[in-house]
């Protein structure tokens, strides 16, 4: 498992695949498509959307390239000055999700940890990275919490449906 930065020098194949990528069955409640979110992310030079691209297995173990199985954005500003004492201190991770067919196999966890490791690199003297869950997404919030995520007691509420669970984590090295 891997995150991959996405760009306009992107392959376009890969790009095509981000922008397939769907949430999960009642998910549309929580995030919005990489369809949606990708182009005025990279528009943005304050964000930087990336891939979760994950090993295809071949037959007898052999590796079989890769695919694309989630998405999701670092946002150096987003509602971070809400979200945080002192906003300078942490990134935004936001429209993330794992695709619908590639749901339950660990991948979310997996892509959580990584992207405290890519938001490390990309901004070395942040210290935190932030994410806001909807209280009613268990699975998400169990995700989340298996990656070093950990409930900061403050809630968002945006346009929300229900309030936002505000999770914090320790930016860690690659």
């Amino acid at each position: 498992m891997r995150l991959e930065v996405l760009s306009e020098a992107s392959d376009p194949r890969l790009l095509a695949s981000v922008l397939a990528l769907k949430p999960g069955h009642g998910q549309d409640r929580y995030c919005l498509p990489a369809s949606m979110t990708y182009p005025p992310a990279s528009a943005d030079p304050l964000r930087v959307p990336f891939a979760v691209m994950a090993a295809l297995d071949g037959p007898e173990g052999a590796s079989g390239g890769e695919r694309v199985v989630g998405f999701g954005t670092l946002d150096r500003h987003g509602q971070l000055e809400h979200l945080l004492d002192e906003p300078a201190r942490g990134l935004l991770l936001r429209a993330f999700y794992v695709g619908r067919p590639h749901q339950g196999r660990g991948y979310g966890t997996a892509a959580a940890r990584r992207a405290r490791a890519l938001a490390h690199a990309l901004e070395p003297e942040a210290q935190l990275l932030v994410l806001c869950v909807h209280e009613s997404n268990t699975a998400a919030r169990t995700a989340y919490a298996r990656a070093g995520f950990a409930d900061s007691g403050a809630r968002w509420m945006a346009q929300a449906a229900d309030p936002q669970v505000v999770m914090v984590a320790a930016l860690q090295p690659r």
